[in-house]
């Protein structure tokens, strides 16, 4: 059942990848700018996949004998470290890859 769970994850990590590399290449990134940061785009698609695998998963157990106690499951710490690791990981691509490209297509002058 595992190996079965690695391909899964495989995949979504394959296709994840895919999905970034063709946004940023439709927004015009400069290929050696891609190539230079491919491997963080990997780790960010890879981050992706972890948290599409375990976002099915509780969370929160709740005592049926007193719903006052709750207790965050290994599935939600995971989930919360998942989560920053790939906020801070997309928003340093995006900088990198997005912050020096400037699409004009209006010049202020056409409106004059």
């Amino acid at each position: 059942m595992a190996k079965t769970n690695k391909i899964d994850v495989t995949a979504i990590a394959a296709a994840e990848y895919g999905r970034l590399v063709a946004l940023y290449k439709s927004a015009n990134v400069d290929e050696v700018k891609l190539k230079i940061n491919d491997r963080l785009i990997q780790k960010v698609a890879e981050v992706f996949a972890c948290l599409e695998s375990i976002k099915d998963l509780p969370t929160i157990y709740i005592d049926p004998k007193n719903p006052y106690k709750q207790v965050e499951t290994a599935a939600g710490k995971a989930r919360v470290k998942y989560m920053a690791q790939y906020s801070a990981a997309m928003q340093k691509l995006n900088k990198d890859l997005l912050g020096t490209v400037v699409v004009d297509d209006n010049d202020l002058d056409d409106f004059a």
